[in-house]
């Protein structure tokens, strides 16, 4: 099935927005705060969902009552708009409250209520799932075999570090080094033949430097040592990864099926931009996170000593 490139940017950053909004909801919460990684993913999920909102003026359909292709569905598109807008003049006047209760409504209307409608039949997740070409199966089916075994590996790694454990500065460099070269093995096999390459590699490096900039000044999570006799880590356990690793590889096998029913998008600016941009952020929060380990070992080390004049 060929899809139009409004559709595929609308569903794209849908997505993203679904995923992106409650890390920027959950940095805010509880009593450890968390600033940087809520601005970076809330400036992340408003650009999201404007993208999201101005797209969907392009979608036209006939499916529902409509007046001129436009559904009750798009009112969510004003009202979107009207509520970011709202939200950010509630933020500007330090009315914080308001600006957290905006968000947090326009999260549950615009991404889950309006997310469910999406599997109703008819729309484009509906007829993944229940359509008669169950085009599901036939995506999981066409998939090359040796995905799911990376999956798996995938998976395991993101199991190694849910738990406590302890490492040397080679193990701690593994995962930025693995996860970076996984990431532009994606954005390269998505887009190494398209004229837009230089764009997307652009993207990439700026999606990594703006999130390696926000996370190594973090602190270390709670429980984080350093023994500078041995030079060894104690870390402690942590799902952050296993998301992080998920959300890699899931981006990198929409993209191909996004790109496999609709090879042309591959020259698509927009498009191109968007995901470059995406990989790079997960590279950026993998480096920033072995980062500020490498900061903390360099504090634990002993202040190096004149030598003495002999």
């Amino acid at each position: 099935m060929a899809l139009a490139p409004e559709i595929i940017i609308h569903a794209t950053a849908a997505i993203g927005a679904v995923v992106t909004g409650p890390v920027a909801l959950w940095a805010r919460k509880g009593r450890r705060q968390r600033p940087r990684l809520h601005r970076a993913f809330g400036h992340a999920w408003v650009t999201l969902m404007t993208i999201t909102a101005i797209s969907a003026l392009f979608i036209k359909g006939g499916g529902l009552p409509n007046i001129a292709g436009y559904s009750p569905i798009h009112l969510l598109v004003p009202v979107t708009l009207f509520s970011l807008f709202g939200s950010f003049v509630m933020l500007a006047r330090g009315n914080i409250t308001a600006h957290r209760w905006i968000m947090q409504i326009l999260y549950i209307g615009a991404c889950v209520v309006a997310g469910v409608f999406t599997l109703a039949p008819g729309r484009l997740i509906g007829n993944l799932l229940w359509g008669g070409n169950r085009m599901i199966v036939q995506i999981v089916s066409n998939t090359p075999l040796w995905v799911w075994p990376l999956l798996a590996a995938l998976i395991v790694l993101g199991l190694s570090q849910a738990r406590k454990r302890t490492a040397s500065l080679a193990r701690v460099a593994f995962m930025p080094v693995a996860m970076t070269g996984f990431s532009i093995w994606g954005t390269v096999s998505a887009f190494g033949s398209s004229p837009m390459i230089g764009y997307v590699m652009l993207a990439w490096m700026f999606g990594a430097a703006v999130m390696l900039a926000l996370v190594t000044p973090m602190d270390a999570p709670a429980g984080t040592a350093y023994d500078a006799d041995t030079r060894i880590f104690a870390l402690p356990g942590s799902w952050a990864p296993m998301l992080l690793i998920v959300g890699l590889f899931l981006t990198k096998y929409a993209v191909g099926v996004m790109l496999a029913m609709q090879p042309g998008m591959a020259r698509d600016g927009l498009f191109t931009l968007m995901v470059g941009g995406l990989y790079g952020l997960f590279s950026g929060i993998f480096a920033g996170r072995a980062a500020r380990l490498v900061r903390l070992a360099f504090q634990g080390m002993p202040p190096c000593r004149p030598i003495p004049n002999t």
